[in-house]
């Protein structure tokens, strides 16, 4: 019998970056060590053949007909599959994957509740040409999509119950921490660098050191528990950028604190502030919604195109009521015409908060049919358009209502949606939550981790709940590395355990922006 290891690489120029200390004293990529990983693999019983898929910009259906290929041609029975930017890839792990993929002849073996990076996918052959057979029919539209690290899972997810599927879970579940060491941009890089260099400064080298001796998961647990308790590898470079463009609002601001101002953000300083921004994290999200009505701006379609043209992503907050207004404006019409070649890197969350016109007129202006309406033009030209709701006692009989109507594919959005909870502002607002989703156990804080806000006049708050205290610096006239570790002292506390002032009172901090 015989396997093939399949490393997929999009060339990307992480996996290629000398980052790694290894024992022989020089500096190796994770590109070098998926490739010994994959060269050190061996399982008793199996011949093996390893292959190396160079592929940038393909999309899943390419890839799934790739391996497909690949797997015939080597006459495998199974293909042990991983990405070349997999920095951590570790053998006993695989080789449990590996065995229980044979002893419970399942057609697809993953792990769950690890980071990703320590373990590849197992795929039957057979399997792997259904799934390409499925790209090409019912799954054609996700076909399309480009190729991420869940790809394979994705497709399986299209048609679940057509295949046997096992799973290796983790003794203990990392998923929280959202941990990922796969080098395909500077945030995960640089998180995978700093553990091996903590691993290395401390004398734990051997932990990353590819063992045909060891068992089961005990590296790899390791491993997240070192990662775990590092400020340095939990918090790189912002991922996430809150920017607030304009001061005005359309209707009240509901759910924010925030007073409405008649001042707005000079296109001019916002250009040189994009630079910074991708200088500093080279891919993130920037939002222009962190507060005021971003669509009023006169000049926001350049703020969108701005951000496209460096490489970033754009996200806009915008009211439901104003909506139809917006689509009527030149900023639209710009927009519309200059974005069409990259409109699904815009995100539009359309804030709606309710099913019915009197609970619409709590929040919003206008006519929520109209605002419907809006939602399927506005999706008909920006694929990531979504309908969003916030929970709260006034609308919460709604919810139901909401979801199945919006959820639905043949919805004006398409079946996309954002439900999000509500936010007291650490007990500045009354408390309108209708259920507590804290997690049971309390994690760092995702924002502190991975968001910078910045205000109109470029000043930075911790976070967004204290966007009226003490700010951290300026990013108009101070370097954003800077004030992005002034954020550090507390954040360790919090790795401590420890959550002192409006830190304590809450609960946002388990809340995630892409």
């Amino acid at each position: 019998m015989k396997f093939l290891v399949l490393l997929y690489s999009d060339q990307n120029e992480f996996q290629s970056q000398k980052i790694f200390p290894s024992a022989q004293g020089q500096l190796k990529s994770a590109f070098d060590r998926s490739k010994e990983w994959a060269d050190a693999l061996a399982v008793d019983g199996f011949q093996k053949e390893t292959v190396l898929l160079e592929g940038k910009g393909w999309t899943s259906g390419q890839l799934l007909e790739n391996i497909v290929q690949a797997a015939k041609k080597a006459a495998a029975d199974f293909v042990v599959f991983a990405h070349s930017s997999f920095a951590f890839l570790d053998l006993p792990l695989t080789k449990k994957l590996i065995q229980d993929h044979i002893d419970f002849k399942a057609e697809y073996t993953f792990a769950d509740g690890y980071p990703c990076g320590f373990a590849p996918e197992i795929l039957d052959s057979g399997a792997a040409a259904i799934m390409s057979e499925l790209c090409k029919g019912p799954l054609a539209a996700q076909a399309q999509n480009p190729v991420t690290k869940e790809s394979v899972f994705d497709i399986i997810k299209g048609d679940v119950n057509s295949f046997e599927i096992e799973t290796e879970i983790a003794s203990e579940d990392y998923r929280l921490l959202r941990l990922d060491f796969m080098c395909d941009t500077k945030i995960k890089a640089l998180s995978a660098q700093r553990l091996a260099q903590k691993l290395a400064d401390d004398g734990k080298q051997g932990l990353l050191e590819l063992d045909q001796d060891k068992v089961g998961e005990e590296n790899v647990l390791a491993l997240c528990q070192e990662a775990a308790a590092d400020l340095k590898v939990l918090k790189t470079v912002p991922a996430f950028y809150n920017v607030q463009i304009e001061g005005r609002v359309f209707a009240k601001e509901t759910f924010t604190p925030y007073q409405a101002k008649e001042e707005r953000m000079p296109y001019e300083t916002f250009e040189a502030l994009v630079k910074k921004i991708k200088e500093f994290s080279d891919k993130a999200v920037v939002s222009l919604s962190l507060f005021g009505e971003a669509a009023l701006h006169p000049e926001f379609d350049k703020f969108v195109l701005c951000l496209l043209d460096a490489g970033l992503e754009a996200f806009v907050e915008i009211d439901g009521g104003y909506l139809p207004d917006f689509l009527q404006s030149q900023q639209y019409s710009r927009l519309k015409s200059s974005a069409a070649q990259k409109q699904d890197k815009i995100y539009f969350a359309v804030l709606l908060d309710a099913a019915t016109q009197k609970t619409f007129e709590a929040f919003h202006k206008g006519q929520l049919q109209n605002a419907a309406d809006a939602i399927k033009v506005l999706a008909a030209d920006f694929s990531q358009t979504y309908p969003q709701f916030v929970r709260v006692r006034q609308n919460e009989e709604e919810l139901e209502a909401f979801y199945r109507f919006w959820s639905d594919k043949a919805s004006p959005s398409a079946g996309k949606i954002i439900v999000q909870k509500y936010d007291h502002f650490c007990g500045r607002l009354p408390d309108l939550k209708t259920a507590d989703l804290a997690p049971l156990v309390r994690e760092p804080c995702w924002h502190l981790r991975r968001d910078m806000d910045i205000l109109l006049d470029g000043s930075v708050p911790l976070c967004r709940e204290l966007f009226d205290k003490e700010s951290l610096g300026n990013a108009f006239g101070q370097d954003l590395s800077e004030i992005w570790q002034k954020k550090n002292s507390i954040l360790a506390e919090h790795i401590n355990k420890e959550y002192k002032g409006p830190c304590g009172n809450c609960d946002e901090y388990y809340t995630f922006n892409f």
